[in-house]
């Protein structure tokens, strides 16, 4: 799918469709559709199709012209995220070319520029499909490349924007981001089978070599070098080896060392706690937060943005096998706590907090993680919210006005000191990975990697299990990976570097 501007409207072909989105509450204008549609004589009788909300075809300038009317309903606080539902709709249903009329949608307190450019995210949010009839063409060597076929976002349209001020840049910055998001959710939907830790590592360094990135991807032997206690625990039953993937980005020599951790265990089989049938459905994305991290450093840097990123990756398999990590065994991390562990299925942030402190190392001022963490988080915000903890109030209010102009939700749960002690409760260790029978299972795991932000760096910890994953087709996407907040962190990364 392309996407375009124009100023007017064009008659070039023999039929044309053309959209004219409108607030559902203020209705639509008699006065601005005649503005807009100017060859209309005034005996055409306008009133009636705008009270029907049909969709008439009409012959004007040699042409006959389909009109749809696409009506905006405000059900959320944030107008940007029905915004960005009901072109997501569009994008998902919609397969022809076509004209949209924006010129003379507003709404009150948003602007132009970021109503646009959700618009064009959404409509690529919609449209993506997962080919999977390429599927079994992967391999470590063509992932990157392949990503293009396994990618449908309808190719063969064309979509034109009509307005009179000049959005093109906006345009081109929201395609940007709808096909690295995208491309993310591709990554994230392989099966396991196809995407062990050998080819995700492969596809990040391909990524790296595209963009020009340094990358390096730190194997068995360099993770025990560094004592990564967290990581060779989790994938100690697995026959192949943990990678830690770094990826960065300097767009700018004067601007401070952003670090985006992301969980990356491209199986969770729940390790010696093995997972039920029905816990274990879905387990290949538990992977979708390292796989919206590469989103994220993509369009970071495909815009050259004037910021810059460390992407920390641990990638792993946590499954069953003899040398397998057992419940009491009692782990040493990078940081050099000591872990016991009381439950081989809260994996996730044994792997966060070794990256946690590799980025520390590296000399990073701010971190940011996103994982699909915890199942008490999707308890407690369901599906369409994920969950934030911070430990820094003004990072947290900076971000989270980032993820309101992204139209993406987030509610903040909290990090307490009475979760802390919970995590004390171990005979044999500095602390202990999960604590059963106290219920906030959540914030018990965000506060354990709070254990791990040393000097009190600004930090944010973003749980996505409910959100990262579409169970099944809905009107906005079809079923699988989401990419979410993939453009709330690029948006933040992107505006707070200058």
């Amino acid at each position: 799918m392309q996407i375009t501007q124009s100023t007017t409207l064009t008659y070039n072909e023999e039929t044309e469709y053309i959209v004219i989105p409108y607030l559902k509450e203020e209705g639509i204008k008699e006065e601005w559709l005649r503005l807009l549609l100017p060859t209309l004589k005034e005996e055409f009788p306008i009133e009636t199709f705008i009270k029907e909300q049909s969709k008439p075809v009409i012959y004007m300038n040699q042409t006959w012209v389909q009109l749809e009317f696409l009506p905006i309903i405000r059900e959320q606080v944030n107008p940007l995220e029905d915004v960005r539902n009901i072109f997501s709709q569009f994008g998902k249903t919609n397969n022809q070319n076509c004209q949209i009329l924006l010129e003379h949608l507003h709404i009150e307190g948003i602007l132009q520029s970021e109503m646009i450019q959700i618009i064009v995210e959404a409509l690529y949010e919609g449209a993506y499909h997962f080919n999977k009839e390429h599927l079994t063409k992967v391999t470590s060597e063509n992932i990157f490349v392949l990503r293009e076929h396994l990618t449908d976002e309808k190719s063969d349209l064309t979509i034109t924007l009509v307005m009179n001020t000049d959005y093109k840049d906006v345009i081109q910055k929201g395609m940007v981001y709808g096909k690295a998001i995208n491309r993310g959710r591709t990554i994230a939907n392989i099966p396991n089978n196809y995407l062990h830790v050998k080819e995700f590592s492969a596809y990040a360094k391909q990524l790296a070599t595209h963009y020009g990135l340094e990358c390096e991807v730190l194997g068995n032997e360099a993770l025990q070098a560094l004592n990564c206690g967290g990581i060779l625990s989790v994938n100690a039953g697995s026959d192949k080896e943990a990678n830690l993937v770094v990826l960065k980005y300097q767009g700018s020599k004067e601007k401070e060392l952003n670090a985006l951790i992301g969980k990356g265990v491209m199986f969770d089989a729940g390790g010696y706690h093995l997972k039920s049938l029905d816990g274990m459905d879905g387990m290949k994305y538990d992977m979708c937060g390292a796989a919206n991290v590469l989103a994220v450093i993509e369009m970071l840097a495909a815009l050259k943005c004037e910021t810059n990123l460390l992407a920390v990756i641990p990638a792993v398999e946590n499954v069953i096998s003899p040398a397998a990590t057992k419940m009491g065994d009692v782990i040493t991390t990078m940081s050099g706590k000591t872990v016991e562990i009381w439950n081989t299925d809260a994996e996730g942030r044994l792997i966060l907090c070794d990256a946690l402190t590799y980025a520390i190392r590296q000399g990073a001022t701010k971190l940011i993680d996103l994982a699909t963490l915890t199942y008490s988080c999707q308890g407690a915000l369901g599906t369409e919210i994920s969950g934030i903890f911070s430990n820094n109030e003004a990072f947290y209010q900076e971000f989270l006005t980032y993820a309101n102009k992204s139209g993406e939700k987030v509610w903040r749960l909290p990090l307490d000191t009475i979760y802390h002690k919970l995590l004390k409760n171990t005979k044999t260790a500095d602390l202990i990975n999960y604590a059963p029978g106290y219920g906030a299972g959540a914030s018990v795991a965000a506060c354990f990697l709070e254990e791990f932000i040393e000097e009190r760096l600004p930090w944010i910890h973003l749980d996505v299990v409910g959100t990262a994953v579409c169970r099944s087709d809905i009107s906005t996407k079809e079923k699988g990976a989401t990419g979410v907040l993939a453009s709330t962190i690029a948006s933040y990364l992107e505006h707070t570097s200058k």
